[in-house]
This record gives structure tokens, sequence and C-alpha cells, in this order.
């Protein structure tokens, strides 16, 4: 693989050094193939669904495909972009594996991302990444596809973690089971949000390994850069006019609709504990507050 054109952005060794595990390999096919392009050292891919007719149009899959698993016809697709890449395709869904089987999964990876839009998925990632205390990104689509959400977590430079960031989803799901429908995607939403997600991966990536970046590596090393925490963690874009976010109304509101599409915000994310809030988030207690107070203690 010729890196050389890509060296002023990223750090290369440290790319080649990283195994990022994926849970999902829909929507986020071609941002699978394009971190292997990038020179990402190992990928572990989770999906237990096979390629339908639906998915060439909206995934990117191939005629070819259908019929297969998912992360096997991602496997075939990798070795022929960059061979270099170590790939395992699991087929098993990760809400049934036993403690050895999710450490041998996770523990010794180095980012996790979950790309679903299964609730119960998204929400068990997060007590893998505070279990193993990963970087760690969420992202998806809203009900008709107009606007999309990413999330992340760092360990030692955020202060709060995904249930905290979307606490009143897990309130709502409480009471009953609601499904966002990806209907509305076409292959373009697939293809802008992965593109989004992936900056945001080696911003995160830099950004948690800063000690051992190359001052070469400029764009994504200083991507996510201040001098304190991130607790600007959460990512929205809008792609229609009639967006359905109220968000943005009210931070365009002297704009038109039409005028403030394709525009994106960042929402400051704070942990949710007592006193501020009723009680402490159940998921990560303030766990990763007390890292960040700890390593400036320090």
């Amino acid at each position: 693989m010729n890196y050389s054109r890509i060296t002023d952005s990223v750090d290369i060794s440290l790319l080649q050094h990283t195994h990022i595990v994926v849970v999902g390999a829909g929507g986020s096919k071609q941002l699978i193939l394009n971190l292997a392009r990038t020179g990402i050292g190992a990928l572990t891919v989770l999906d237990i669904d096979k390629v339908d007719a639906t998915n060439i149009v909206r995934q990117g899959y191939d005629q070819a495909d259908i019929g297969k698993y998912k992360v096997e016809a991602l496997r075939d697709k990798i070795k022929r972009i960059n061979p270099n890449t170590a790939y395992t395709g699991i087929t098993k869904d990760f809400l049934s594996m036993t403690v050895k089987e999710l450490d041998a999964v996770f523990k010794d990876a180095d980012m996790f991302l979950f790309l679903t839009d299964a609730f119960k998925a998204q929400s068990y990632g997060n007590i893998l990444a505070l279990k193993y205390l990963k970087p760690a990104l969420w992202a998806g689509w809203y009900a008709k596809s107009r606007t999309a959400e990413v999330f992340f977590q760092i360990p030692q430079f955020t202060p709060a973690c995904f249930r905290c960031a979307v606490s009143s989803r897990y309130h709502i799901q409480e009471k009953e089971t609601i499904s966002v429908s990806s209907e509305c995607n076409t292959i373009f939403h697939s293809a802008l949000l992965d593109s989004y997600i992936g900056f945001l991966i080696l911003g995160i990536l830099h950004k948690g390994a800063s000690d051992q970046t190359k001052e070469s590596a400029a764009f994504f090393k200083g991507l996510l850069n201040d001098n304190g925490h991130l607790d600007w963690n959460f990512f929205q874009l809008k792609v229609h006019p009639d967006g359905g976010n109220p968000l943005f109304d009210k931070l365009f509101d002297s704009m038109g609709k039409s005028a403030h599409n394709f525009t994106s915000c960042w929402q400051r994310i704070e942990p949710e504990l007592i006193p501020k809030y009723d009680y402490d988030c159940p998921d990560c207690k303030g766990v990763l507050l007390k890292l960040i107070n700890s390593n400036s203690n320090e």
C-alpha cells in the first residue's frame, strides 16, 4: 500500500497498529472498507444479517453478495483492497456472547464503533465501552433520515457517556420499544454519514494517542485538539430543510430553513449526576469524569 499522499494528515504507523471493532455492517459498509484503505491494521466486524436485494441500493453491496453474510462479503472486498489489514467477521449476536467471548473481541481492541439502528445493541455498546474503558462512537439517522447523530466518548478526555447524552431515549424505551426505520436512507445518506464518522474516528485515534503521533500528522492530530476535556462530543447533521429537529431552527432562526440545510452543530454533554440530576447515570456513575479529574490532579 502506498500511503505517501496522506502522511501529512495521519500517522500511518499509528493506524497500522490500531484495532477497531465495528458492530453493524449495513450503512457502514463503505466506512469499513475505507478504514482498510486508510491503513487500519485490524478490523473486527459483527453483524448477524445476510445481504439481500435492498442492500445493493442502499448500502453498496454487489449483486454477487446476495445471500452471503455481510461480514463474509466484506472479507472478500477488504482482501482485495488491503491484504495487510487483519480482518475478522463475526455472525454471532454480541448481546448473547459470554464474558469470555466478549473479552476475546473487545478487550484488546483500540476503539469500538456501534453503528446499528437497534436500541438494545447501541445501549449495550455503552456498557462494553465503559467496562473496557476504550474510545467508542455511536452513529445513526433519525426517523425519515433527515437528521443524523454521532456521539463519541474517549476515556480521560470526555466526561459523559452515551447514556448521559441520550437518557431521554432510555426513559422512552423503558415504556415501549421504539424502532427507528432506515427505509429513507439512500446510498448518499450512508456515504455522507460514513465520511463524518471517518473524520471523527481518525481524530479520536490521534487524540487518544497524541504522545505517539508524528508532527507530520497535523490534520487529524489537531482535529479534536483543546487544552481541557472534550465535553462537546455530540454531533448532529441536518440534510433536509424540514429536519424535524428544533435545535437547528433555534440556532439558525434568522435564516430560512433551506439556507441552513446541510448544517451541523455540536452539543455540550455533561454527565448525569446528583445533585444536578435526580440520579447518577446508571451506566457510567461519573467514572469518565473521575478519570479526567484524577488525570488533572497528577
